[in-house]
C-alpha cells in the first residue's frame, strides 16, 4: 500500500515538473476591478475575471472566490463566479452581494485558479458602508474607436452612469472636463444618450449609458473660381459685333445668331473654369497627430457631480488621432 502511494506521489511530482519545465501555465487578472469600490448594505459589485496563458496552456482551470478577512457577521458577502471553470483564454463574471444584515466595513476577497498543480490567486476588496446618494462615470474601451482615428474623423465610445446607494430618478447631463495636450483644433466631444434624449435618465438604481462621440478636424476640399472669366468670354464678343456693322443685314442676322449661340455656351462652360484646392477646417486648422486624453464629469438637476470626478478613479477617454 506505502509503495502504491509512493508511486503515485512520485508520478504527480514528475507531471508537475514536466508542466513546469514546459513553461505552460495560465495567468489570471481583473483589468478594471470592481465596477464598484463601495455599497450599501444589500447591494452589490461585479468584475470579470481573464484568463490568459502562455507557451500553449490549454487546461480547464477551477475558480473560486472567498473571504479572506472582513468584520464579523451573521450575512457574510458572497462571491459567486460565472462559470466556475474556464479553459484559458477565457474570462468569467465575479458578483459579490451583500444583504441588508450584512455589516459594514471593508471586506477583501480572494480569488483562486487551479489547474493540476499550478494554483494562480487574486485579491481584491469591497467596501460596505450605509451611503448618500451619489454616482460615478466610467467609459469602455477607454480608448475611443475606430484606433487610431485619421484627422478629420470621428472616434466613439461608452459611457456609463452607475448610481451608488440610493440615488435614482435623476438627471446627468455629461460633459468633458478637460482634453490634454491642448492644442489649436484639438478634437472635441459630445454625449448621446442611449435611450431618450438630452441629459442621461438614471432610475430605479439602475446604471445608464450613453455614446461619447470624439470628433477630430482635417483637409476638406472647397470649389472656387479663380478668375471671374465670364467676363473675358464678353469681351471677347465685342470683335464680332463690330465686324457684324459693316455687313448687310442678311448676313449680319446669321452671324449674330451663331454668336448668341457661342454667347450661351461659353457662360454654361465657366463652372470648368474654377479649380478645387484642398483647404483645412472652418477653424483653419488640422487636428495634430497624437493621443489625446479627455477627463469626463458630469451634472444631475441639484449640481451634484459623480463621485469620482476629482480622484485617482476619475474617467478618463483616449483617442488616438494618425
Amino acid at each position: 500500500m506505502r509503495a502504491s502511494l509512493l508511486v503515485l506521489f512520485l508520478s504527480f511530482l514528475s507531471a508537475a515538473s514536466v508542466s513546469l519545465a514546459h513553461g505552460q501555465t495560465f495567468n489570471m487578472s481583473i483589468p478594471l476591478g470592481l465596477n464598484r469600490p463601495a455599497v450599501d448594505p444589500g447591494g452589490s459589485a461585479i468584475a470579470t475575471i481573464d484568463l490568459t496563458s502562455t507557451l500553449g496552456f490549454n487546461s480547464p482551470v477551477a475558480l473560486t472566490c472567498v473571504i479572506s478577512s472582513g468584520p464579523v457577521t451573521t450575512s457574510p458577502p458572497l462571491c459567486p463566479i460565472s462559470p466556475l471553470t474556464v479553459t484559458p483564454p477565457g474570462s468569467a463574471s465575479l458578483t459579490i452581494t451583500t444583504t441588508n444584515a450584512t455589516a459594514v466595513g471593508l471586506y477583501n476577497f480572494t480569488v483562486t485558479g487551479t489547474s493540476g498543480p499550478i494554483i494562480q490567486t487574486l485579491s481584491l476588496s469591497l467596501s460596505v458602508q450605509p451611503l448618500s446618494e451619489d454616482y460615478t462615470l466610467s467609459a469602455s474601451p477607454v480608448t475611443a474607436v475606430p484606433n487610431p482615428v485619421t484627422a478629420g474623423g470621428v472616434a466613439s465610445t461608452t459611457v456609463t452612469v452607475s448610481p451608488i446607494g440610493s440615488y435614482s430618478g435623476h438627471q446627468v447631463t455629461l460633459a468633458c472636463l478637460s482634453v490634454t495636450p491642448v492644442v489649436p483644433a484639438g478634437p472635441s466631444c459630445s454625449f448621446t444618450p442611449t435611450t431618450g434624449s438630452g441629459p442621461v435618465q438614471v432610475t430605479a438604481g439602475t446604471p445608464a449609458t450613453a455614446t461619447l462621440t470624439i470628433t477630430t478636424y482635417g483637409p476638406t476640399p472647397t470649389t472656387s473660381l479663380r478668375t471671374p472669366r465670364m467676363f473675358y468670354a464678353l469681351w471677347l464678343l465685342l470683335p464680332g459685333l463690330a465686324f457684324l456693322g459693316a455687313r448687310g443685314p442678311n448676313r449680319s442676322k446669321k452671324l449674330m445668331g451663331i454668336l448668341f449661340l457661342l454667347t450661351i455656351a461659353s457662360l454654361l462652360l465657366l463652372p470648368a473654369c474654377g479649380s478645387s484646392t484642398p483647404t483645412n477646417s472652418p477653424t483653419g486648422a488640422t487636428t495634430p497627430k497624437n493621443t489625446y486624453t479627455f477627463t469626463l464629469t458630469g451634472v444631475d438637476e441639484n449640481g451634484a457631480a459623480p463621485s469620482n470626478t476629482t480622484t485617482a478613479e476619475a474617467a478618463t477617454v483616449s483617442v488616438i488621432v494618425n
